[in-house]
């Protein structure tokens, strides 16, 4: 989950999750993914968002999340990541230091998933 340091003008994220997800601004649900990894969702972003955060579902095989910004926020190793959902997780107040860095499993357009179109290609699914 990353802290956005900057605030813009009002962005879309958009995102995909094998297998479905749910996207966060600031603790507050934008809504969930269409729960089809081959077709991105964009949602709209308050600009004065700090936090984005992501709950991803995975039904089995392979996992992973890949999403981009329209003001340059990108999935990549800079995301923090846990299997627990902790009271408060996606708030705004909430004390990651303790989790992990992602694991980075691989480049946007490299396999196993191919090219997820309205992803920026620079993206990592993580």
């Amino acid at each position: 989950m990353p802290f956005l340091s900057f605030l813009h003008a009002d962005f879309s994220v958009t995102f995909t999750s094998d297998d479905a997800m749910e996207m966060f601004a600031d603790g507050n649900s934008l809504g969930k993914d269409n729960s089809c990894w081959r077709t991105a969702t964009s949602f709209d972003v308050p600009g004065d968002t700090r936090v984005m955060s992501v709950k991803g579902s995975d039904m089995g095989g392979l996992f992973g999340i890949l999403g981009s910004a329209n003001n340059g926020l990108i999935t990549n190793e800079a995301w923090k990541c846990t299997s627990v959902l902790y009271p408060g997780w996606n708030s705004l107040d909430f004390d990651d230091t303790n989790w992990p860095f992602v694991r980075v499993i691989a480049s946007h357009i490299d396999e196993p998933w191919g090219l997820i179109n309205g992803i920026k290609n620079t993206t990592k699914w993580i």
